[in-house]
């Protein structure tokens, strides 16, 4: 095998290494989420337990990436794969961070009752398809995915604000418990945070295809 040829024959293999982090990632946010609306603490533990071997996938992801680049020195588009994947890898290790987040709070008990956990829940699934979308495009190169993705941002945002809103209205009112309050409030913050994790990743592909920075459209947190 040329010598170019089995250096893009490793890429392609970190990226499909990439892929299969991506989908630890999704199993873990599925389930954080299903944690915490359903309250089982059996679930929340084994998103906890799971997280170790993350950590270890994003770790091993990133001493292959920092390998390739001393010892083939791309340039170009190979380049920028290279460093997009193992920014991938950063942003994937954080938003599994974020479903521990959610996983903890199940631990601790119930969530709301009534129209702020359907607001959690709303948050919850865009930003699942966000997550669903920016893999998509992670995995097939598409742009204007990514793009779309960063757009979803802000919705985001503005669902995680009224999330926010029906949590403290609920205390205020004193219709929620203080603690089941603050849990609700770490978890919106955690799937707000899940979506600002998406719309990075979705700057990766863009960076990766065209050599761009989207930081000021996408507000990256």
């Amino acid at each position: 095998m040329e010598p170019r040829s089995h250096f893009h024959a490793e890429l392609e293999a970190l990226k499909a290494r990439v892929v299969a982090l991506f989908q630890c990632v999704e199993t873990s946010r599925q389930g954080a989420v299903a944690a915490y609306l359903q309250n089982d603490g059996a679930v929340a533990r084994q998103i906890m337990e799971a997280d170790k071997g993350i950590n270890q996938q994003a770790c091993d992801l990133d001493e292959t990436c920092l390998r390739l680049l001393a010892l083939e020195q791309p340039v170009a588009l190979d380049l920028r794969r290279i460093v997009g994947y193992a920014r991938a890898s950063i942003n994937l290790e954080r938003l599994a961070d974020e479903a521990v987040g959610v996983a903890e709070s199940a631990l601790n008990g119930p969530g709301l009752p009534g129209d702020c956990d359907k607001s959690l829940e709303a948050l919850a699934a865009h930003t699942a398809h966000m997550f669903g979308l920016v893999t998509q495009a992670f995995v097939a190169d598409d742009l204007n995915q990514a793009m779309e993705v960063c757009r979803l941002d802000e919705q985001a945002r503005e669902l995680a604000t009224a999330a926010m809103r029906c949590i403290t209205e609920a205390l205020s009112q004193c219709h929620a418990q203080p603690e089941a309050s603050v849990r609700a409030i770490l978890a919106a913050r955690c799937f707000e945070r899940m979506g600002g994790y998406a719309a990075n990743l979705a700057e990766v592909v863009v960076f990766i295809l065209k050599g761009a920075t989207l930081s000021q459209q996408c507000q990256p947190r």
